[in-house]
């Protein structure tokens, strides 16, 4: 998420100077590789890049390749078979097969002043705009044309299903569409190529760009020990809240990059917004507090609610509640984070960041080295 927003800031900027550009796009893994598909990265004419689609063994070749589409305008889909040897004799990345589209940024078609509402006919500009204003989207790329297709190789799906775009083949844009509206109604969605069959034969893959917000993460709470928990989610990229009654512990000093809203127990409701984006940690080291907040929560559609403290002090605040039974909110975890030894504010705290991205993205955790197939059921 935070490579995205620094591609995009880049071609904002190389935008404003109308430099020459292209952009380079993971769009299959098979096997293992450093990065998955989505990661990008920017070359300009003279060769700067920003952003990684490997460890590092194949941005120098991709960033000669993306020179002759600079150049010509035509893009490319390449293809690297990552030996395991080579990749491991150069410390970098990992064995697998990767793919690689690049094309050229045509800035002068852009009009990169536009919000994604106000849709213009360049479905990477809306797409710009999406990653811009951190909403949720889907940038869809043909990468290899069936003869009945010889137009537009783009479009674009908001999260109101909105399209900025339209293939010539009116059965591939329809496919196109629906897949797009299906990954947009997904809880968690990744970017992936997908093939599709026409009805005259034809086989067309098509790259499906996700571009999800970064999470919502909310605390309670403003104590020690909430510092490192702020500031490894910040580094994460998501977007921080810190909410408590205490102006004195409320501060930028201690808080910084995070929002900071002043509540207490009464005022909540009108100054905490809760999404079925967000994320709750509840850590208020004080018990009616936090009886009040879950209080709260429990009637908004937050997506997750950790409640920091042993299990017997949760049971008194269910207590409280009139809540008998806590395994019936499959989405309140107490205690809170995986079970790492956490003993310190900082381990803690990645415990608890942790099993939110565990979370988020239907895993149960543990050693990769055990992984069989630990998807959660969503």
């Amino acid at each position: 998420l935070n490579d995205n927003k620094s591609i995009v800031d880049q071609i904002l900027e190389n935008g404003n100077k109308m430099n020459k550009a292209a952009i380079a796009t993971v769009v299959r893994v098979k096997g293992s590789s450093y990065k998955r598909e989505g990661a990008k990265m920017l070359i300009d004419e003279s060769g700067n890049t920003t952003g990684l689609i490997s460890g590092g063994c194949l941005e120098p070749d991709v960033a000669e390749a993306a020179k002759q589409v600079i150049e010509n305008g035509k893009p490319v889909l390449r293809r690297y078979d990552m030996d395991e040897d080579l990749v491991w004799g150069l410390g970098l990345g990992c064995p697998g097969t990767v793919d690689i589209y690049i094309e050229k940024i045509n800035f002068d078609e852009l009009k990169l002043d536009r919000s994604i509402e106000d849709f213009s006919k360049n479905p990477l500009t809306a797409w710009l705009s999406c990653v811009k204003e951190e909403k949720m989207g889907v940038l869809a790329t043909t990468l290899d044309l069936p003869r009945s297709h010889s137009g537009q190789k783009q479009i674009f799906v908001s999260e109101n299903y909105q399209t900025v775009g339209k293939l010539d083949n009116n059965e591939l844009h329809q496919f196109v569409c629906d897949f797009s509206k299906n990954l947009l109604q997904s809880t968690n969605p990744k970017s992936e190529t997908k093939t599709f069959t026409l009805s005259n034969g034809e086989k067309v893959d098509v790259f499906f760009d996700v571009n999800i917000p970064p999470i919502e993460l909310i605390i309670f709470g403003a104590g020690h020990d909430a510092i490192p928990l702020v500031e490894f989610s910040v580094r994460l990229g998501f977007n921080t809240t810190v909410v408590d009654p205490r102006s004195a512990y409320l501060t930028e000093a201690r808080f910084p990059g995070a929002k900071r809203i002043l509540a207490d127990a009464s005022s909540i409701p009108e100054k905490v917004k809760v999404s079925s984006k967000s994320y709750v940690v509840i850590m208020n080291h004080h018990l009616e507090r936090d009886i009040n907040v879950l209080k709260h929560i429990l009637h908004t559609d937050a997506r997750y609610i950790g409640i920091l403290g042993p299990r017997s002090r949760c049971q008194k605040i269910f207590k409280a509640l009139q809540i008998d039974d806590i395994d019936q909110y499959d989405h309140i975890f107490n205690p809170v984070g995986l079970d790492i030894g956490s003993e310190s504010p900082q381990e803690i705290a990645l415990s608890i960041l942790a099993e939110i991205i565990a979370f988020r993205n239907k895993r149960a955790g543990g050693f990769l080295r055990k992984k069989k197939d630990r998807q959660l059921v969503s």
